[in-house]
């Protein structure tokens, strides 16, 4: 899951990422259906090694374009976007899913506490810059 949010200059970025990884049986990720949840690094380096950072970056990348496609093609406001986003063996990246208005159940994890509080912040930014206001001394 790529949580993504518009940022104070108007600029979609990631700022929570989260892998799901499926419970022994089962073909959802569900944490209720014994899914877990996995910080980037700890799912992509197990596929990809030593790569797992550069993947990671080119799927940063994707998740940013795919977002403002969806925004071009959307007539409503979106400032936030829950994209499950999924990596095959050879590095390409695939979209399954997109939410305008996604959970926030990756935030649980304990490495992931803090891009909780920057999800918060970004929703903060973006609605100052739709209303034209900046924080601090901008």
């Amino acid at each position: 899951r790529f949580h993504m949010h518009k940022n104070g200059d108007n600029e979609w970025v990631p700022v929570g990422i989260g892998a799901k990884k499926a419970g022994r049986g089962s073909v959802t990720t569900h944490i209720k259906n014994g899914g877990s949840l996995l910080t980037p690094k700890q799912a992509l380096s197990k596929t990809f090694g030593d790569q797992d950072e550069e993947i990671l970056e080119k799927a940063k990348k994707v998740s940013i374009k795919l977002s403002e496609a969806i925004e071009r093609n959307f007539p409503h406001t979106l400032g936030e976007l829950g994209l499950d986003l999924g990596i095959d063996k050879d590095g390409e990246v695939w979209m399954f899913e997109a939410n305008a208005k996604p959970g926030r159940s990756i935030f649980s994890h304990p490495a992931l506490r803090s891009e909780g509080r920057a999800s918060l912040s970004h929703i903060l930014d973006h609605c100052m810059y739709l209303s034209n206001f900046r924080r601090g001394n901008d």
